[in-house]
């Protein structure tokens, strides 16, 4: 994964995310992959009221659209906290690799990502679908 700008993240998506990562470490005999990688991105990001947030910047719960690059094959995810992963519904979990790429990303960024199975690939975040601060849905 990487970024080239500082991650927001909303004073709301930071409070869920730090809980629900206490709770998996809690009940978890190991820990699980993507822990530590999303504890360090909670670290170093800014975090900021949620009616501040740009539109155009992906929150949890947050739907896009990626753009493969360079095949341009398009492809619309859900990021979601590890609770509701849903593979089969395109809800991908905040602790994969994917999921923390997105988390904070902008529309217009290129993303690297190593997917399991196909080794690093590349995305443009093309467009957000559904960003729930700015449908003021401060309750997902």
């Amino acid at each position: 994964m990487s970024k080239t700008h500082e991650i927001r993240l909303t004073q709301l998506d930071s409070v869920r995310l730090e809980s629900a990562l206490m709770e998996i470490l809690r009940t978890s005999r190991t820990e699980p992959q993507g822990a530590a990688e999303l504890e360090a991105l909670l670290d170093s990001a800014a975090i900021v009221p949620p009616d501040s947030i740009g539109p155009s910047v992906v929150t949890m719960n947050s739907t896009v659209v990626l753009e493969a690059h360079p095949s341009g094959e398009q492809t619309t995810l859900t990021l979601v906290y590890p609770k509701d992963a849903a593979t089969e519904r395109s809800r991908v979990s905040v602790l994969s690799p994917m999921g923390r790429a997105l988390l904070g990303a902008r529309v217009g960024d290129l993303i690297r990502v190593v997917v399991p199975s196909y080794g690093e690939r590349q995305f443009v975040v093309a467009a957000l679908t559904f960003q729930p601060e700015a449908s003021g849905r401060f309750d997902l």
